[in-house]
């Protein structure tokens, strides 16, 4: 095996998915990348009514973090989803989920699917699954497609998702009632609130919320 890596790094070298440094054929991104990724974010309070139980974030949605994001997101790099889960299963050790707790994602639209060819989310949480142990469900669906949020209002995201999302009853039927919502970006948080609600309203006993990052406006508001 090892003799096959070094062939596939001499003759088709890869690079990191932010900076375009050469990596090796095993890493996900360069040792300068890694060693930019913050600590985990202790402070994980957030103002307000919601109806999740809890929002844990990993770091804030800034710098190298906002990087691997948009990389992930916006330009095909789908081998990131494994970094994700290391850096969400890092947030599990210092919050633990509750005793029997399920993952689940935020779903995306059927349009969002044709542009990026993956459920980015879902992806994620799989890999998470697998690293932790957690079982994934698919409890989350798209029930009508909505405008694209990116770049309105909190007032016009909580419009946008009203109605949007319904849940897999057979599916939340095979839980405890705890759920782990993860998603990659807690921008207003209207997405996962709605999630929340949804589930809450099916029937869940728990929501909390994990995600990769924090948007500034937020976490000054936590």
């Amino acid at each position: 095996m090892c003799v096959l890596k070094d062939a596939l790094d001499l003759f088709f070298p890869k690079t990191c998915p932010v900076c375009g440094n050469v990596i090796s054929h095993d890493e996900l991104i360069c040792f300068q990348c890694r060693n930019e990724i913050p600590p985990v974010d202790m402070e994980n309070s957030l103002k307000g009514k919601w109806h999740f139980d809890g929002l844990f974030h990993r770091a804030k949605y800034e710098g190298i973090i906002s990087e691997f994001i948009r990389a992930y997101k916006y330009s095909q790099h789908s081998s990131l989803a494994t970094l994700f889960s290391e850096l969400l299963s890092e947030l599990f050790q210092i919050f633990p989920p509750l005793p029997n707790s399920v993952i689940t994602s935020v779903p995306i639209t059927f349009d969002s699917f044709k542009v990026k060819g993956f459920d980015h989310v879902r992806l994620i949480g799989e890999k998470l699954s697998n690293k932790t142990g957690l079982p994934f469900l698919n409890i989350l669906e798209v029930i009508s497609q909505r405008e694209k949020q990116v770049g309105s209002s909190k007032y016009e995201r909580r419009s946008l998702v009203n109605g949007k999302y319904g849940v897999k009853k057979e599916m939340l039927y095979k839980t405890s009632g705890n759920i782990i919502l993860i998603d990659d970006v807690f921008t207003t948080g209207s997405t996962v609130n709605e999630c929340a609600k949804v589930l809450k309203l099916a029937g869940a006993r728990s929501v909390y919320v994990y995600t990769i990052a924090l948007a500034k406006n937020m976490r000054d508001k936590a």
